[in-house]
């Protein structure tokens, strides 16, 4: 089996080859999810402000904070699944699954909860910046190994960085 790390810089955790496409790929999916989780902290106060408060049965305001919190659900665990592919680093992956867990499991069991229960409610919103902590963090990781390559890139090339 071929290491797929740059030969020189073993311990430089830069990855080539099909793993660094990947790595390139997850980092992009992760810029975009937090662009993504802050357009859902808007739709957030979009649903919180909206109709329902005239109709104490009709929350339909947060219809479409539901329906990215369903997608972003469903684009965590493909970011989970697309770390793992690259493997660019155990924090990594460990990150993108703790990320998953919170958005595809938490999220709604607090948001089910926040329905009988403030507290719960509360909850529901912390664990959103917890999401929008993690996934900034996962996407920063991600962009300072995407500048490694270039930096090491450039420097097989015989240029100055």
């Amino acid at each position: 089996m071929t290491d797929t790390r740059h030969a020189d810089s073993p311990a430089s955790g830069v990855l080539v080859g099909w793993r660094g496409v990947v790595d390139r790929i997850y980092g992009y999916l992760a810029g975009l999810f937090v662009v993504a989780v802050l357009a859902q902290v808007f739709l957030a106060g979009v649903g919180a402000f909206g109709d329902h408060k005239k109709k104490v049965a009709d929350a339909t305001s947060f219809d479409p904070h539901r329906a990215l919190g369903s997608l972003l659900g469903m684009v965590a665990i493909v970011l989970f699944l697309v770390a793992l592919s690259a493997w660019a680093s155990r924090s990594g992956v460990l990150g993108a699954f703790v990320l998953a867990a919170l958005i595809f499991a938490a999220q709604p069991a607090l948001a089910n909860a926040g329905d009988n229960n403030k507290w719960s409610g509360g909850l529901h919103a912390l664990d959103g910046m917890l999401i929008l902590i993690v996934s900034a963090w996962l996407a920063g990781a991600a962009h300072r190994r995407q500048a490694a390559r270039k930096r090491l890139s450039t420097a097989d090339k015989g240029e100055v960085p």
